[in-house]
């Protein structure tokens, strides 16, 4: 990139803490990251016009975890690991309510229902509330069966309802867009549709090369933070980070109610809420994981067939409905369930693998990570 000017130079290269991807994580660390350290200077750096993740693609969902889904994770998981995993989700997801205010998110707190498909799930409501109760104080599942006539589910299909009274919504687009001007007020810069191609440690700092429509560029920073989750693997290669796409399809608006909430179903891989006078259907990831473990955004088209058979079948039966239109966003996974924090070198350090939880764990973590920048600022 040539022709740089004087003033382009001296104000626009050097950074203190240079934050690579804008999604909820990257915001967050660069946000309490100035918030600390006022006079440094924090640019956020986005490959996107948009977030290119799952931060502005998610159903948004603040929730921590199903029966079914809660269950499935016990069988890798200690009951204390585990239990840590779902303290950190739901406090994460306060932080996020905290930090932005309920009505510049369009928070509601609806109350997530679990789908049985086998009847016997309302068995398990003692154990688990049991088990959550140092977290909660007070239970978190409750038999919701006889809500079932009331959605108007398919009673043949659906055979069992478990309610969460702890679990609630948001307007995806609301919170990206209030996390994004709480940054700018704070005094963070933004540079989008810039991609970033690999940085090399200097003994004054770290240079990180950047492409831009103009051409390459070399930014200088203090830090380096990676919180571009299962995309950091092209820069962390040795990060245990396997991607996962999620797909969602929206209806045309509808002429009645749909279902008010937030549903769950298959252990959690499939997801459905309202979003206005809408369905809002998502998931069905586990019927192709290997097809689906891409950073490639795309339509599976099996997936797709599968959700709106489910739409059809007993979510919405016998209602006059339209598919409107699809999308996917990118999720990154592994071995462990917990999120990560990776320190590769003093001045280069990563938040990444949030496990689709990504609206309840971003927040919390993108400030454990600010946290330890400026633990560790030269």
């Amino acid at each position: 990139m040539d022709m740089l000017s004087y003033w382009e130079k001296s104000s626009f290269i050097h950074h203190g803490l240079i934050v690579v991807g804008g999604g909820i994580v990257g915001l967050s660390t660069a946000l309490h990251y100035q918030l600390a350290h006022p006079k440094k200077k924090v640019v956020v750096i986005e490959r996107g016009l948009f977030p290119s993740g799952a931060s502005t693609k998610n159903a948004g969902f603040v929730c921590f975890g199903s029966i079914s889904e809660l269950a499935e994770n016990a069988r890798t998981d200690s009951q204390d690991e585990l239990l840590s995993l779902v303290e950190k989700r739901y406090k994460g997801g306060l932080e996020l309510r905290q930090l932005l205010g309920d009505k510049r998110i369009d928070y509601r707190l609806v109350g997530g229902y679990e789908l049985d498909f086998q009847g016997d799930l309302h068995e398990r409501i003692f154990t688990f509330n049991d088990w959550l109760r140092p977290l909660f104080k007070r239970p978190v599942f409750s038999d919701a069966r006889d809500n079932i006539p009331a959605f108007s589910f398919e009673q043949t299909i659906v055979k069992g309802l478990v309610k969460n009274q702890f679990e609630g919504s948001i307007d995806t687009g609301k919170m990206m867009d209030a996390f994004a001007r709480k940054a700018r007020e704070a005094g963070v810069q933004f540079y989008t549709q810039t991609d970033v191609l690999h940085y090399v440690e200097q003994a004054n700092g770290v240079e990180v090369a950047v492409s831009t429509a103009e051409g390459t560029l070399q930014l200088m920073a203090d830090q380096l933070a990676l919180c571009t989750n299962a995309f950091t693997k092209a820069l962390l290669p040795e990060a245990d980070l396997v991607p996962g796409r999620g797909m969602v399809i929206v209806t045309k608006p509808l002429k009645w109610a749909p279902p008010r909430g937030t549903f769950h179903y298959h252990s959690g891989y499939n997801y459905f809420r309202n979003a206005g006078n809408r369905i809002l259907l998502g998931g069905a990831r586990h019927l192709d994981l290997k097809g689906e473990a891409t950073t490639q955004e795309g339509i599976n088209s099996r997936l797709e067939s599968q959700l709106k058979e489910d739409l059809k079948s007993f979510i919405a039966p016998e209602r006059p409905l339209e598919v409107d239109y699809a999308w996917s966003g990118i999720m990154a996974f592994g071995e462990g369930k917990s999120p990560l924090l990776l320190h590769p070198s003093p001045r280069v350090h990563a938040a990444v693998r949030l496990g689709g939880m990504g609206v309840a764990l971003g927040t919390g973590l993108g400030k454990e990570l600010a946290l330890h920048l400026g633990a560790t600022m030269s």
